[in-house]
């Protein structure tokens, strides 16, 4: 018996004997009869009694036992772990987790031999949208029984999730034991089919060691083809080395002949235009006269205007000094006039009036209306106008001065504009007059050389006409010789094309080789793995008709757990045990009802209904 959260309370052994005398074995706290009166005697662990009937059951509650399986069952509502007794009553999103592992602390045998049917009963009355992975479910009247078979030697850690209002749920049941199933299998059939994969196999495994075989005599030819392939594309290439330095020395030669024959036509205009410049140039000197007059009238005319520049720097330089609010200010003051005191003196009237406007207000606001004031109130309106007035002229004369400062401040700074400016037409004109000076210089002293230039001129135009004839018949030969090279160049190309044609073509043939050589090797290492694969293969499945009923019989006993002696859970001592079952039970989740009621529970839960569902037998 276990609390709702399957935590072990209790453990009773209900033990089921022949009639006769009895004699069994145990260590209990407390032992009785459910089927007879009688007494039990107890003498340590030992148990005597007598029993009349066909049958006798004895109840006995163990000390300090262990039960074999750790078993957890948590509730979990919207997210949050509560206990048995804070869900119960409770709506929400249920999730109870279930969880079964091996409690080493036991005797061994019973968790590796025995199974577990774990039953949970959920009304649907009070729960929907159901669900339990792994888990078989079916409808029992208005309740979803929801059962678990966990085989032996094994755990589970799985999960009910329901939708749930005034949650209450049944004691959840779990039943251990021992599975007898009647399975037949065919074992026949099935090593009748492991013979013919077995001679498959061997068939493959020979096939293989022929396949490398093979693959070894047609990758030595391979290399020979190899072999051949690279000498042949050797030869190939130190032929074409050869055609292609033949050809590069007549293209070289027929590239210098073009370049003759072009330089020709350049060397008979050239020397064309070199008689043509030297009859204009002897025609130009005869004209030219020397007159340095003209130049003397620009070395003046030069001269003037800097000077005219130097004036005007200095009269934007007087206007810098001159413009400005500071000097505004200065001239002002010479005149008995202080403008910032001025200034001043405006802002604090305007203040002081304001303040006295103000308080007249204030006063006018009092007696106006009232009978008898009348000739005041018209006094005091006349005077807040007069102040207002003067007021608005303060204020405008402050913003006059104001005005001034803004715009004599912008004249100011054009004016520096305008000297930087000047400042730097003065210097770059500087520079210019002394261009003047010097250009003027050196145009005096060529006048002078002239007429000796034009006579030199006459003299060599003359001599250059005889030159010329003879650059006219040397560029004639050249256009002769260039023809002929042009035919020996065509025919050297188509050389050097066939030749580089043979040359990619055994390229193509030698990585071709290389390639099949490689594949070749591909296949022999291919054909020996294959081999190597279906030796281990073969060797592997000799056996497998053994390996497959060892498999059977190793899924058989994970199913109906060791075909070991059935031994007693109580003690070592008790032999002669036909059968052992473990029946698991929690409590019950329901919302605490009053006492009387609770006694009337208590008293239909008779002796038959504990023990009808220590067995797994519900009862209304």
């Amino acid at each position: 018996m276990t609390d709702a959260a399957a935590e072990v309370k209790e453990v009773y052994a209900v033990n089921i004997y022949s009639g006769g005398q009895i004699t069994d074995y145990g260590k209990y706290s407390d032992v009785r009869l459910l089927n007879e009166e009688g007494d039990v005697k107890v003498d340590g662990d030992k148990l005597t009694f007598e029993n009349k009937e066909d049958r006798a059951y004895l109840q006995g509650t163990m000390k300090n036992c262990e039960i074999p399986w750790n078993i957890s069952i948590r509730y979990f509502l919207d997210g949050k772990e509560l206990s048995a007794e804070e869900i119960a009553g409770k709506s929400g999103s249920l999730t109870i987790r279930f969880k079964v592992t091996e409690n080493t602390a036991c005797r061994d045998g019973f968790y590796d031999n025995y199974a577990l049917q774990a039953s949970f009963t959920l009304d649907t009355a009070r729960c929907d949208n159901i669900t339990a992975e792994n888990a078989t479910l079916a409808n029992v009247g208005s309740d979803k029984q929801i059962t678990y078979t966990i085989l032996p030697g094994k755990g589970i850690d799985t999960e009910i999730t329901a939708n749930v209002h005034d949650f209450e749920m049944d004691a959840a049941a779990i039943n251990g034991i021992r599975m007898g199933l009647d399975v037949e299998i065919d074992r026949s059939e099935l090593t009748d089919k492991i013979d013919e994969l077995t001679d498959g196999v061997t068939k493959l495994d020979n096939g293989a060691k022929e396949l490398h075989d093979g693959a070894g005599e047609l990758k030595d030819g391979g290399d020979s083809l190899k072999d051949g392939t690279a000498e042949l594309h050797d030869g190939t290439v130190s032929l074409n080395r050869g055609i292609t330095e033949l050809s590069d020395g007549i293209s070289q030669l027929e590239t210098g002949m073009e370049i003759l024959k072009n330089k020709s036509s350049n060397l008979t205009n050239g020397s064309s235009e070199v008689k043509a410049a030297l009859a204009q140039m002897q025609k130009a000197l005869s004209s030219v006269s020397a007159d340095t007059e003209r130049l003397q009238q620009l070395t003046a005319a030069s001269g003037q205007l800097k000077t005219g520049i130097t004036e005007l720097k200095t009269g934007a330089e007087n206007l810098c000094a001159s413009t400005g609010y500071d000097a505004y200010k200065a001239l002002m003051q010479q005149n008995g006039l202080d403008v910032d005191a001025l200034s001043q003196s405006n802002a604090s009237s305007i203040d002081t009036l304001t303040a006295q406007i103000t308080a007249l207000n204030a006063t006018l606001a009092q007696i106006q209306g009232v009978p008898g004031y009348e000739e005041q109130a018209a006094q005091l309106t006349v005077q807040i106008a007069s102040l207002e007035g003067i007021v608005r002229l303060l204020t405008g004369n402050n913003a006059m001065i104001a005005g001034t400062k803004t715009y004599l401040d912008s004249l100011a700074e054009g004016a520096d504009t305008l000297y930087a400016g000047i400042t730097q037409l003065e210097s770059s004109y500087a520079q210019f007059d002394t261009a003047v000076g010097e250009l003027v210089d050196t145009l005096s002293g060529m006048l002078v050389d002239l007429s000796k230039l034009s006579t030199a001129i006459t003299t060599l135009s003359e001599q250059y006409r005889t030159f010329d004839k003879g650059i006219q018949d040397y560029t004639a030969g050249v256009v002769q010789a260039t023809s002929g090279y042009e035919k020996l160049v065509s025919g050297m190309t188509q050389l050097t094309s066939g030749s580089q044609a043979l040359v990619d073509g055994s390229a193509s043939l030698d990585s071709g080789a290389s390639e099949f050589r490689s594949g070749l090797r591909e296949l022999l290492n291919g054909s020996s793995e294959l081999s190597d694969g279906t030796g281990k293969l073969k060797e592997r499945t000799s056996d497998m008709d053994g390996q497959v009923e060892d498999k059977i019989d190793d899924i058989i006993s994970g199913i109906k757990g060791n075909e070991e002696e059935i031994y007693s859970f109580v003690s070592e001592k008790n032999d002669n045990v036909t059968s052992v079952q473990f029946v698991i039970k929690t409590e019950d989740i329901e919302v605490p009802e009053e006492e009387s009621a609770a006694g009337e529970q208590e008293e239909k839960r008779s002796f038959w209904w504990k023990l009808l569902n220590l067995f797994g037998i519900e009862t209304s």
